[in-house]
């Protein structure tokens, strides 16, 4: 009964945190596309015909959007912590389970194990590269690009 409850917050928690790693990816995703993206204000639209340069690529939209999400530890982040913990105990304790008894198990049973260790390292190990990433873009010498919100004289902040 214990194992079965275990099971169900897991995946619960396992579908929490895919659930927000989606809708971050959609909403990082979306809001660089709109600043890439000419708006459909006319005089907005005039201003961009003018200087096409002068207008994000969305790579580098990208970039500016996801920054300030990747610098934040989130709830999130130690709810991924916690299912990686759940999920590695959980798959000790069955190899422990059929190293033991390896003759009541089907012959198939070792791959699935070593594939459930290798999908949970290698999700640990992108959290892993999350944080190197993260902390590379901070102790960088150039900080992440900054809007350009003064490339017309009407847009320039005035003195007081």
């Amino acid at each position: 009964m214990m194992m079965t409850m275990l099971t169900w917050l897991g995946g619960a928690i396992g579908l929490v945190v895919t659930g927000s790693a989606v809708l971050l990816a959609w909403t990082v995703y979306s809001r660089a596309q709109a600043e890439a993206l000419p708006s459909a204000a006319p005089e907005a639209a005039a201003a961009q015909t003018e200087r096409p340069e002068d207008q994000p690529t969305l790579s580098t939209a990208l970039v500016r959007q996801a920054g300030p999400h990747l610098a934040r530890w989130t709830f999130f982040d130690y709810a991924l912590l916690a299912l990686f913990a759940v999920g590695s105990l959980f798959l000790f304790t069955d190899l422990l389970a059929v190293l033991r008894d390896a003759e009541q198990y089907p012959p198939y049973h070792f791959p699935y194990l070593l594939c459930g260790f290798v999908f949970t390292l290698a999700g640990m190990l992108m959290m892993l590269v999350r944080l190197a990433l993260t902390i590379a873009s901070i102790r960088s010498e150039r900080p992440l690009p900054a809007p350009d919100h003064q490339d017309h004289p009407g847009h320039a902040e005035q003195a007081q």
